[in-house]
């Protein structure tokens, strides 16, 4: 089964990212969307932040599940840590799920777009959109620019299991519990650096490519996301939206948008047809 799981913080921008979300799982997948979609939501962002027990959003219908936050599995306190939530939010709920499930990880500001029939991982395999790697990662051979930041990390010095990639995350439950922990480890130790701290804002990123290299995983790359003002909407390949750096569909101006300036694809329509609805 395949189960789609963002991960999510408590406030009102997440709380309206979280129903668009739901509606475009609904519109995908109907009744079936409330089996296979899970909203985790992290109880605490920053260290010092508060604590929540629940949340009144509206998810129409689909369940979530308030995660413990990343302080209880890392000893850091830097603020930046709070990146490693997208990893670390699914680690109480591994063992609710059957270790053949796979898990599609994603950020809150990404939306699916049309049911997914594409490839699927096996027992040693992660599949993840690959398009970070030549944008700002740099990471996945020795020629690459930032190379050399992740070298201290690598265990062996074979080539071909990183590429770069991240979110949306395809991988099998059983592959997600051997490498939960070294995934937190490892980008908290990036956190803990002395690199700059975009670098450190993307630790969570680069650990992926770094846990999957040393454990000889291969990360198989998709052009399956589109990310409006990165590239460009192709209807055929793009299962998935992320609207991270879009300065059409703002995330940090919403509501106040023209939305008859939006362009006409397949993802802006979807977001006029939610915000009408």
């Amino acid at each position: 089964m395949i189960r789609y799981i963002p991960i999510a913080i408590v406030s009102e921008q997440y709380k309206w990212m979280a129903n668009f979300w739901a509606y475009c799982q609904k519109k995908a997948y109907g009744q079936n969307a409330i089996p296979n979609s899970l909203v985790a939501i992290v109880n605490q962002n920053t260290y010092n932040s508060n604590v929540y027990n629940s949340v009144d959003w509206e998810l129409l219908g689909l369940p979530y599940y308030m995660s413990p936050p990343i302080w209880n599995y890392v000893n850091s306190k830097n603020d930046l840590c709070v990146v490693i939530n997208v990893v670390s939010a699914l680690k109480p709920l591994l063992k609710n799920f059957d270790d053949n499930d796979t898990l599609v990880l994603c950020d809150m500001d990404m939306v699916l777009l049309k049911p997914y029939n594409g490839i699927l991982p096996d027992n040693n395999t992660v599949i993840c959109y690959d398009g970070y790697e030549d944008w700002h990662m740099l990471i996945a051979n020795t020629e690459k620019q930032n190379y050399n930041k992740i070298t201290p990390y690598l265990k062996h010095q074979e080539q071909g299991y990183m590429n770069g990639g991240f979110v949306p995350i395809f991988i099998k439950v059983n592959l997600l519990k051997k490498i939960i922990d070294e995934l937190i480890a490892t980008a908290e130790k990036i956190v803990e650096s002395n690199e700059e701290s975009t670098w450190k804002w993307w630790s969570c990123m680069t650990a992926l490519s770094i846990v999957c290299h040393n454990n000889k995983i291969k990360m198989v790359g998709q052009n399956n996301t589109y990310i409006p003002n990165f590239n460009d909407f192709n209807q055929d390949e793009h299962y998935f939206a992320h609207y991270s750096v879009d300065p059409m569909f703002n995330k940090r101006t919403f509501p106040n948008h023209d939305i008859t300036k939006y362009p006409d694809n397949g993802f802006y329509n979807l977001v006029k047809e939610w915000i009408v609805n």
